[in-house]
């Protein structure tokens, strides 16, 4: 699972309710082993004015339009792996790698529990229990949650989407799986081998589901190790 030659292009995809300015650490660890390009979906990020997506279809075509003509690496993390996974299935491409970070396989995965997600309070719960992370204000001042309920709402639906979409997708490249040691959550990380016509290598590395939020040298080191470089001394 090493990508030589070229100055790689690595294309991050970050987990729900996130834009791409969550990977600014994993980045600064990498520093200037690859070109790197953090996409974000309509709603997240610099793109916050855009209408958000939730449909499955429509966010993965959103995807594919910003996508790098040439890319050696993807990394997607939670419900960025369904949506990296859904991207790489679609391109007959053996050469890039798929790292698929702190999700379990879709091919094993239950349909998600959506009931009371109309409800901020509801919507809030739900991705809590999914492994998400939000900041305290948010999960406690209500009029903070109110201004965020519809991006929460909108990634439940997508995740419930992409989970239909990726059930039977497989790529031609090498898979690498990442889930944390302390995500008691993550389950089933042996099936994503279900997923590739390749390799597939599956490890964990100290870190809750939020792994770039939380150990972002150690997502760094994987990836560089896909990259073929070394991070341990930047």
């Amino acid at each position: 699972m090493i990508v030589r030659a070229r100055t790689p292009v690595l294309v991050l995809i970050p987990p729900a309710c996130c834009g791409a300015g969550y990977f600014r650490r994993v980045r600064r660890a990498l520093g200037g082993r690859a070109e790197i390009h953090g996409l974000e979906l309509p709603g997240h990020g610099r793109r916050y004015e855009e209408d958000m997506l939730t449909s499955a279809a429509a966010a993965l075509r959103d995807v594919e339009e910003r996508l790098p003509t040439s890319v050696d690496v993807v990394y997607g993390e939670s419900l960025g792996a369904y949506i990296a996974l859904a991207l790489l299935s679609r391109r007959s491409d053996p050469d890039t790698v798929l790292v698929a970070a702190s999700n379990s396989a879709p091919s094993v995965r239950d349909d998600l529990d959506l009931d009371g997600i109309d409800s901020v309070e509801g919507a809030i719960t739900r991705l809590l229990e999914l492994g998400g992370d939000l900041p305290p204000e948010l999960v406690n001042d209500r009029s903070v949650a109110e201004g965020f309920y519809h991006l929460i709402h909108s990634d439940l639906l997508l995740s419930q989407g992409f989970i239909t979409m990726t059930r039977e997708a497989v790529v031609d490249g090498d898979l690498l799986v990442l889930g944390g040691e302390q995500d008691v959550g993550l389950g089933a990380l042996e099936a994503w081998k279900g997923h590739t016509r390749s390799r597939c290598e599956v490890f964990r590395i100290p870190g809750p589901h939020l792994l770039s939020g939380n150990n972002p040298h150690g997502v760094a080191e994987a990836i560089a190790a896909v990259l073929g470089e070394d991070v341990r001394n930047p």
